[in-house]
């Protein structure tokens, strides 16, 4: 009954602020979502490894096989989740691992589970704090018992799954040295420890990051660059993970994302994986955190709110808004040269004019949103902008084209495109800045970055912007129809 009144009381919160066929299609999403996932857990533990695979990850020898410090900190943990987590840790076929909690808790709680495992396994550094120093304050805590040369965070009611250390070294084994990686993870139901929701992430996109903590569970980082970050703040709590990821990958040369569920994130009332609207305070925290790292990276940009709990838009600075509707009236009048393609036809392309800015589309007939322009101009003029794409959606007001990101594998989903208008799509991506694999229908772009050639490929130009480091970004609130 308690979780009744609480769902009624977010839904009604949510229509005064949206509206109800807001609310309708968020509704609508989540339930879809949910049957295409209905096999999730039958599928995830056909993933996990056997006995003779568990056997087979022991007896590996990395050639580099570093000590892992998973911190934990922890503060009145419910005796079973502790266990569970404790267990989960210390099983791992990956053996070279140290388990360092510091525990916050007025009670001997924690203590007690705690010894009784450090009396079975060395591996246990645990550590009775005075007082409660706050999530941060706890997490700083763990860090400074930490001795390994990555450290990892894990929330004090959170599991690691069976092969995760192993899946992490075998990727630290795997070419250049890495600074940082991070997994894909899903939710636990407290009651049943069933398995649901999968956050099915993409390698690793600062774009995205701006715009929500993606990568949250499980992240491993060297723990020099952790201590040269300055650890966990405390004005950011609620969101010191997100403050904490953003400092720590501005200094990291390599971040590697591994596209495997390893961890679980356990859902209860009081927490915001099931309950959004139970810790407000720390999307404020969010909002700051990408507002202190834009000011730390050079970026000018303000930090908004969008209809979603924990996922932002950056508005970067740009020219006035151009009140220009449709395709009709706009090109040669707004320093804009049009370029119509047809993807029947290998993408390849004949440019004109001397604009400063080059729009490629293969629609021709579209109404565009007030912002269309500005949105575009803004997002083009960052200087490490190479494309700035459009939302486009066709005739059928479906989404068109690809808004992929690299390195999603979500086995329950084709994507995006043909998603309707006014939806958001998985994890809203629809309606989030990004950095694409390729072009939506309609992107900008800087002449200068052309060249001379007065004949593109379109594909061989996004080869090129790519390998010279150009990232192809998605600027979701310039937003096109083609018309009827």
């Amino acid at each position: 009954m308690g979780k009744l009144t609480g769902l009624c009381g977010r839904g009604l919160r949510f229509v005064r602020r949206h509206g109800m066929l807001s609310l309708y299609r968020k509704v609508k999403e989540r339930r879809d979502r949910n049957r295409a996932e209905r096999d999730y857990e039958s599928w995830l533990l056909a993933q996990l490894p056997g006995e003779e695979e568990t056997k087979r990850q022991r007896e590996t020898e990395f050639a580099f096989a570093p000590l892992v410090s998973i911190l934990v900190p922890a503060y009145e943990t419910p005796e079973p989740f502790l266990r569970q987590l404790m267990d989960s840790v210390l099983r791992q076929s990956y053996g070279r691992l140290e388990l360092c909690i510091a525990d916050g808790s007025p009670s001997d709680r924690v203590e007690r589970i705690a010894q009784e495992y450090a009396r079975r396994d060395s591996r246990v550094r645990y550590r009775k704090l005075s007082e409660n120093l706050g999530i941060s304050g706890n997490t700083n805590a763990a860090l400074e018992l930490a001795s390994g040369e990555y450290v990892g965070l894990l929330d004090h009611d959170d599991l690691l799954l069976p092969g995760a250390l192993f899946e992490i070294v075998r990727a630290l084994n795997d070419g250049e040295p890495v600074d940082a990686v991070y997994t894909d993870e899903d939710k636990l139901d407290p009651e049943r420890n069933r398995h649901f929701q999968p956050h099915f992430k993409p390698d690793f996109n600062p774009e995205y990051l701006r715009s929500n903590n993606y990568i949250c569970h499980f992240f491993l980082v060297k723990r020099e660059i952790a201590l040269e970050a300055g650890g966990f703040r405390e004005e950011f709590d609620g969101a010191q993970d997100h403050d904490f990821i953003l400092r720590c990958t501005e200094n990291a040369r390599r971040v590697v994302h591994v596209p495997k569920i390893l961890y679980s994130w356990r859902c209860h009332a009081a927490s915001t994986a099931a309950n959004p609207e139970s810790k407000l305070y720390a999307y404020e925290a969010g909002k700051r955190a990408v507002a202190a790292h834009l000011e730390r990276t050079g970026r000018s940009g303000q930090v908004l709110d969008t209809e979603n709990y924990g996922f932002f838009r950056v508005r970067y600075p740009g020219s006035s808004e151009l009140l220009i509707k449709s395709f009709e009236n706009f090109d040669g009048q707004t320093g804009i040269n049009v370029v119509y393609y047809d993807k029947a036809c290998n993408n390849s392309v004949t440019i004109s004019g001397e604009e400063d800015y080059v729009l490629f589309t293969c629609v021709r007939k579209a109404k565009v949103n007030a912002g269309f322009f500005s949105e575009l101009l803004a997002c083009c003029g960052r200087p490490e902008t190479g494309m700035a794409c459009a939302r486009v959606y066709g005739k059928d007001r479906r989404l068109r084209g690809g808004v992929r990101m690299a390195g999603v594998r979500d086995p329950f989903s084709k994507g995006l495109e043909g998603l309707k208008a006014d939806y958001t799509g998985y994890f809203h991506r629809a309606v989030l800045q990004q950095e694409l694999e390729g072009p939506t229908d309609c992107f900008l772009i800087r002449r200068e970055l052309l060249g001379d050639r007065r004949e593109i490929s379109l594909p061989e130009l996004c080869a090129r912007l790519k390998k010279e480091g150009y990232p192809i970004y998605y600027e979701p609130w310039a937003v096109m129809y083609e018309s009827r």
